[in-house]
């Protein structure tokens, strides 16, 4: 692997590329700041989960992490100008929402099986005025049987806010926490009873980064 002088590593020239672009672009509009990067694991599977309030997100994310990810963005977001063009070069992949769609979950882990980098959104959608909401179903699925290092993400601000039509400049700062632990999670017997802990816990986790000082 390539080691930059900023801390990024890939040995994917294009994804190199892009992620300087768009580490330019957010911090010139967003002065974008990401802390606890050193939480991040350099080699093998990592599951990144956030909260989510905009389009953007997935591409903050990536200029913010010092490791190239990869992404499950809505299928139709290929479809649009710039947007679907970076999604794709930040290693997108389409999942239809509102379905059970088992082919992006099994994808999803076996790239995280394969030792990639991973960013999922467990609450599904953007938020609409930022609060955090209940875990998508698939998303413990993902965690309990992948199995890997699992870390809690929270992007304060946004350029692009649900509903908003314009990218509009705004503070970005994203905060990696230490990877969570799901011991006692295992310890239940129950699949279900399982997944709905684990939810709880993920959301948790997420909301104490929210409320940490920066």
């Amino acid at each position: 692997m390539r080691t930059q002088k900023f801390g990024f590593w890939t040995d994917q020239l294009p994804y190199r590329w892009t992620h300087r672009l768009t580490c330019t672009i957010f911090k010139a509009l967003g002065k974008l700041e990401s802390h606890g990067n050193e939480n991040i694991p350099r080699r093998g599977g990592v599951l990144l989960l956030s909260n989510h309030v905009s389009y953007l997100d997935p591409i903050i994310m990536g200029s913010a992490a010092n490791r190239e990810i990869y992404f499950m963005a809505r299928h139709d977001v290929f479809d649009v100008p710039i947007l679907g063009w970076l999604a794709a070069a930040h290693n997108a992949y389409p999942v239809r929402r509102g379905t059970a769609d088992r082919a992006a979950l099994r994808h999803t882990i076996s790239l995280l099986k394969s030792g990639k980098l991973l960013l999922v959104f467990p609450e599904g959608t953007r938020s609409v005025d930022g609060t955090l909401g209940k875990t998508h179903g698939g998303v413990s699925f993902i965690t309990y049987h992948a199995n890997v290092p699992t870390i809690p993400v929270f992007l304060k601000g946004s350029l692009m806010p649900r509903n908003a039509k314009w990218i509009r400049p705004a503070k970005l700062v994203v905060t990696f926490g230490p990877p969570i632990d799901f011991t006692e999670v295992r310890k239940i017997g129950n699949k279900r009873e399982s997944y709905r802990a684990m939810g709880k816990q993920i959301m948790q986790e997420i909301a104490d980064l929210r409320d940490k000082p920066t």
